[in-house]
């Protein structure tokens, strides 16, 4: 009657981490450096300790963990879940390439439009399996074929039900069990009981309890089959005989009578450990406060499921039911998170409105071939290691990624009524994914809504920042996408934010923060009558003071004059924005009028046009609702003033707004 897995679950929720992107690259950075500057060592406790003090030097760690090599394992196993380490933590082929792609601008150059990193992720995924004695089932495979049969997974779905297929059988019957219940009327909990009878050590656990006459906290211990301590079950023995008194002793006795019990039944539910806890209130308490039960309360308690059994034999069924339910149900749960952070790193899954949908192209992709990839036996252990730790293309995965890319052109003109080619389907991919940024532009991002945010990026609120945007990008990061989206709204959503926009998005136009840099944050492209030709480049910070003057000014400037560099054109400008401007770095950037950039070759630029305002001043943009026409002029009176330096922002920024 051991435990027994009946889930899979991508990495640890030991390790539970937002920007997942930006901390799989970093950490791919450090054991690079760390094992070259401990060439060899093993991986074991006092290399893990060592490691785990790596990390701290480095800023990686928020807090003091207890036991420091524990937590070097869990801030790692993830990463080797996924294949970019190995199992002794070494980068392999695939992780060495993803920490190289943080040095280079990364391209889309594959057959799912999607950046390189994220390629590099799907491929391992595509790859990933599981194979062990209870489970056996390439979990991303798995999604993508529920998703392609199905249209969609609902959250209950993708949160309880997926994660228990444990086989390619199971895969195919849950589809078939939510396509039989017609969607609305899908039980999570009579699947999850089907589950756990399924398995053998709980149907002897069941039937050890249904034989046990004196029930004590050793019972539980024994029938709780706790993977990590039995002490944790203890709690139910107090909470069975309370129910026993409640549904069977005191069921015909009065209120008054029974009021006691509930009180102390409501106590005995506190000790529950964890968010098993909440379930039982929930299921026993209906949402009534203890202060508050009255008779209504009662006759509802005596509606229960648990309160209707005529025998002891069914009592414990029932009650055996209920606490392995909502033990299963809150370790999915607990793996929700971490399934989501982690299928989200391919940027083929979208995660909107209640719903898990695979994006057009891959939708399109795998429609044809989803069959015979959920059938491929899985691989033998070394075969299925050499290839997951190996960077190789798609088609060597397995033959059915063959795919010629006509193939999928037409499944989309068949379903969707279109008439793609191979010469336009990426116009149309860059149009769809254009059209779906401004839905989400136009419901979560309106100007009021920016506005509301830059007042929060202003005063640091980072929590209700992460919230409503996203915890997968630092402040910074999401600093410099709501400045691309404002200024995409000042210019009247005149060209496509998607290239003009240096960040990595997620599936559902979200941002990502990553490891590298190294180029402007926002490059806008201006080509009108009312104004010559232009690049104009975006730059963020959220530094303070003198920092602000010592971290910005070289990149800006340099950012600038190799964009010049590059498209010849000395109308390019640079536009920096900050919470509030130091006025060293004001004067720094007013001087570069008068400065020259070498170009090379004994040439040299000029001069460089930045114009640097805070988030009071873009506030105010917005709430008077400029326009670029209108914002292009003002910087190029500014620039071309007279004014003195020292005078200069006051006087041409400040009192024009």
């Amino acid at each position: 009657m051991a435990f027994k897995s009946y889930n899979w679950s991508i990495g640890t929720t030991s390790f539970r981490t937002s920007q997942l992107n930006y901390k799989i690259e970093r950490q791919l950075q450090l054991l690079k450096e760390f094992w070259n500057n401990n060439p060899n060592a093993e991986w074991n406790n006092d290399t893990q300790e060592k490691y785990y003090n790596y990390l701290k030097e480095n800023d990686f760690l928020d807090g003091e963990a207890k036991i420091p090599d524990k937590d070097a394992r869990e801030k790692t196993s993830g990463l080797a879940d996924i294949g970019v380490l190995t199992r002794d933590r070494k980068l392999t082929e695939v992780g060495a390439n993803i920490e190289r792609l943080l040095y280079k601008p990364m391209n889309k150059k594959n057959i799912f439009m999607i950046s390189e990193d994220s390629y590099k992720y799907l491929l391992q995924f595509l790859k990933l399996q599981i194979n062990n004695e209870n489970i056996k089932i390439k979990p991303f495979i798995a999604l993508i074929y529920m998703i392609e049969n199905l249209d969609y997974l609902s959250y209950d779905e993708f949160t309880y039900l997926l994660p228990l297929c444990k086989n390619k059988y199971d895969v195919t019957k849950m589809v078939q069990t939510i396509k039989n219940t017609e969607r609305d009327g899908v039980s999570v909990d009579e699947i999850i009981t089907a589950k756990i009878f399924e398995m053998n050590n709980y149907m002897q656990a069941l039937y050890d309890f249904s034989k046990e006459y004196s029930v004590t906290e050793e019972t539980f211990e024994k029938i709780g089959l706790n993977r990590k301590s039995k002490t944790y079950d203890r709690p139910y023995n107090a909470i069975y005989h309370t129910l026993v008194d409640l549904v069977f002793h005191l069921k015909h006795k009065s209120f008054n009578d029974r009021l006691l019990k509930y009180r102390e039944l409501f106590d005995e539910c506190k000790k529950i450990s964890g968010n098993t806890r909440m379930l039982w209130q929930d299921y026993l308490f209906m949402g009534y406060r203890v202060t508050k039960i009255d008779e209504e309360f009662d006759k509802r308690f005596k509606e229960l499921d648990i309160s209707l059994p005529k025998n002891i034999i069914d009592f414990k069924k029932t009650f055996f039911i209920k606490l392995h339910l909502f033990k299963w149900k809150v370790n999915l749960k607990d793996f929700f998170d971490l399934n989501k952070r982690y299928f989200s790193l391919t940027d083929i899954i979208k995660f909107e409105d209640e719903k898990i949908e695979l994006d057009m192209l891959p939708k399109f992709y795998f429609k044809n071939i989803i069959d015979d990839l959920l059938n491929e036996k899985l691989l033998e252990d070394d075969v299925y290691l050499n290839k997951f730790y190996s960077d190789i293309p798609i088609e060597n995965i397995s033959p059915h990624y063959n795919i010629n890319i006509a193939d999928v052109i037409n499944n989309i003109n068949e379903e969707l009524g279109t008439k793609l080619t191979i010469n336009n389907i990426n116009t149309y991919i860059k149009d769809e994914k254009l059209k779906n940024f401004n839905e989400l532009i136009d419901t979560k991002f309106k100007t009021n809504d920016l506005i509301r945010i830059l007042e929060q990026i202003k005063n640091r609120n980072d929590e209700e920042l992460n919230s409503y945007i996203t915890d997968n990008a630092n402040i910074p990061t999401i600093f410099e996408y709501i400045l691309g989206i404002a200024w995409y709204r000042i210019s009247r959503k005149k060209g496509n934010i998607l290239d003009y926009m240096n960040l990595s998005l997620d599936a559902n136009f979200l941002p990502k923060t990553h490891a590298g840099g190294g180029m402007a944050d926002i490059v806008y492209k201006y080509d009108n009558d009312t104004y010559p030709k232009h690049d104009l480049l975006i730059e963020a910070t959220l530094s303070e003071s003198t920092g602000q003057r010592a971290m910005e000014m070289e990149p800006v400037s340099r950012h600038l004059g190799e964009n010049i560099k590059f498209t010849n054109n000395s109308n390019d400008y640079a536009l920096f924005v900050a919470p509030n401007l130091e006025e060293r770095i004001i004067l720094d950037f007013r001087n570069m009028k008068t400065r020259f950039y070498p170009k090379g070759n004994g040439e040299f630029i000029e001069c460089l046009k930045i114009i640097p305002i805070d988030i009071d001043i873009l506030k105010k943009i917005l709430e008077n609702n400029m326009n670029y026409n209108e914002i292009y002029n003002w910087f190029d009176k500014a620039f071309k003033s007279s004014v003195p330096d020292p005078i200069w922002y006051r006087e041409e920024i400040l009192k024009n707004i």
